[in-house]
């Protein structure tokens, strides 16, 4: 069900059309047990030249944001990689709630991503992806 958001979110941001240079990356990330279920298996990312924010979109945001994508902050951008950071608020089975922050980070000569996941405060866990973006 999330694979279908994630394409009908893919199809509509390639719908709009831009007049400025856009970036559209669609990512798949590799499962594996470092990845823990909060790294998923997809990202789309769309991004202006020069913009100081993105949009950022993957199964586990759709999920704990209402169907919606969210806004990214670019935290770096040079000729050799983007840099992307958000947060999603979530809330687990048993009502606990923890503010899991996300980093992305895209090089761009060899077109691979790795995503981390932390959550707040209060855990010590960590989760990392790696995968391979498409230039879309």
């Amino acid at each position: 069900m999330m694979t279908l958001r994630l394409l009908a979110l893919s199809a509509a941001l390639l719908a709009i059309p831009t007049i400025s240079q856009a970036l559209t990356l669609d990512c798949k990330v590799t499962p594996t047990n470092a990845t823990g279920g909060y790294v998923t298996e997809r990202y789309i990312f769309e991004v202006e030249e020069g913009a100081s924010e993105a949009i950022v979109s993957d199964g586990l945001i759709f999920y704990f944001n209402n169907d919606q994508p969210l806004t990214a902050k670019v935290s770096e951008s040079t000729a050799k990689k983007l840099v992307f950071s958000w947060t999603v608020q979530m809330t687990n089975s048993s009502g606990q709630m923890t503010k899991m922050q996300f980093r992305a980070a895209y090089f761009k000569a060899e077109g691979s991503l790795t995503v981390r996941a932390v959550p707040g405060a209060g855990y010590d866990n960590q989760f990392e992806g790696r995968g391979r973006c498409t230039r879309v």
